[in-house]
């Protein structure tokens, strides 16, 4: 049986070389000298990944099971797993006998993937679109790598998927992340065209929690569909409804865009619009009651003290709205003795048998901080003097960080009345030696 073997020498060196791996230390004939039958191709098989299937790597070699190949058709293959980015180092071997060619990768998976988010492709369903995506990019399974032309052959689908249907957009995406921090997610987003939400729509909840939920959605003061903008919706209005309620695991599902067709814009704008109504599923789940709430950590305020500012009473509904307000009123009060760093972690225990909760509430309190430097700009001489002298805290005392709008108010009156002021407050706590200062720049924006 003639047979030819490569070994799992580097992608690099037989790409630069541009020998075939199979032609090292062997005395047998070259695959691309044998004949046809023998090329046919009968297996792929890899190893090494953890992340994906083997079938799925094998679709994305571009090899067909049943044509013939050569030695180039391998490198071309290992070439499009490299270019993917899925993947750090790539090997192969190759056999080949009367009865075919089989061929073996050894993969190794690349460290990082993020998920791919659809911002606003109100148009389709995301099962429709990984379904899509996953026809052409076998590889993708909703996460992609930091590199590699993944990215660009789901923006290619999903360009693609624009044109079928008539959408005139073009597809864009950007790696996003916190600010000087790595990058969290791969945003796919639908430019030129102005997508608005004409109705929010809920299914799971009942009244009182309805009406409000109603009223936020139509006083939300952006109209502009994308996931992002809808998350901070329900972050920051539809979910407190619940919290404030003892709802405290409610959750609500990814919003449901539906394409409202030959509908009116909503504005005058760009001439390429869509609106869309969007669903919400609601899933309320237990209303926890109240148990108590335990304090640790506090000594420079008596637990009785903080207690008195909680609002919250114990065997009625849950309101952790309510005790987010305390516990800044808290926060200030702690400010107001020179503890800027004061911070108060919220951790809840349920008996669920009991659809209750207690809460515990461990205060650090770090250091005071003392009056450090107090500084004017913009300001003549005269002026400035008038303004240091009615400051009350003096360099070494205890800082208190509610002064500085009481103090700005006051301040204001002694500013000359024809010209409209303005004024940028920088306070910068150093920590080396415990001091705030305060550092006021004066404006004029224009004459009155």
């Amino acid at each position: 049986m003639t047979k030819a073997t490569s070994s799992f020498l580097s992608l690099l060196f037989a790409l630069l070389t541009g020998l075939s791996p199979a032609g090292f230390g062997q005395d047998s004939k070259p695959l691309a000298q044998a004949p046809a039958s023998e090329r046919q191709l009968i297996a792929i098989k890899v190893t090494g990944s953890k992340r994906f299937p083997e079938a799925d790597i094998a679709a994305s070699t571009g090899l067909q099971i049943g044509t013939a190949v050569t030695d180039d058709d391998f490198k071309k293959a290992a070439r499009r797993l490299a270019d993917t980015g899925a993947f750090t180092d790539i090997g192969y071997k190759f056999s080949f006998s009367s009865v075919g060619t089989k061929v073996e990768f050894e993969v190794t998976d690349a460290d990082k993937f993020v998920p791919a988010r659809f911002e606003d492709f109100v148009w389709f369903t995301d099962a429709e679109m990984r379904r899509r995506i996953k026809e052409h990019v076998p590889l993708f399974n909703g996460d992609l790598p930091l590199s590699g032309n993944m990215p660009d052959q789901v923006s290619d689908v999903l360009q693609a998927m624009l044109v079928e249907g008539g959408i005139p957009g073009h597809v864009d995406y950007q790696r996003v992340g916190k600010s000087d921090g790595p990058v969290e997610a791969i945003d796919y987003t639908v430019s030129e065209v102005l997508i608005r939400v004409r109705k929010i729509n809920f299914t799971g909840a009942a009244e009182p929690e309805l009406s409000a939920l109603k009223a936020a959605a139509e006083n939300r003061s952006d109209p502009e569909y994308s996931r992002a903008r809808l998350d901070l919706l329900v972050q920051r209005q539809l979910l407190p409804v619940y919290y404030a309620h003892g709802y405290l695991k409610a959750s609500f599902s990814e919003p449901q865009p539906t394409a409202v067709k030959d509908a009116e814009p909503l504005e005058e704008g760009p001439r390429n619009q869509s609106v869309v109504d969007v669903t919400f599923a609601v899933t309320p789940g237990v209303q926890y009651k109240l148990k108590k709430i335990e304090w640790s950590g506090n000594h420079e305020f008596p637990t009785e003290t903080l207690q008195k500012m909680i609002r919250v009473e114990p065997d009625k509904p849950a309101n952790i709205v309510r005790l987010g307000d305390n516990l800044k009123d808290i926060q200030n009060l702690y400010g107001s003795r020179g503890f800027l760093k004061a911070s108060i972690k919220p951790e809840a225990q349920y008996d669920e048998a009991a659809a209750t909760v207690t809460i515990h509430l461990d205060v650090k309190e770090d250091f005071a901080y003392r009056m450090g430097e107090l500084e004017f700009r913009g300001l003549d001489n005269s002026l400035t003097a008038k303004l240091r002298n009615i400051w009350k805290l003096r360099q070494g005392e205890v800082y208190d960080a509610t002064y500085l709008s009481e103090y700005l108010a006051e301040a204001h009156k002694l500013l000359p009345a024809n010209l409209d002021w303005d004024v940028a407050s920088h306070v910068t706590a150093n920590v080396r030696d415990k001091t705030v200062d305060v550092d006021l720049i004066y404006s004029v924006k224009a004459p009155k």
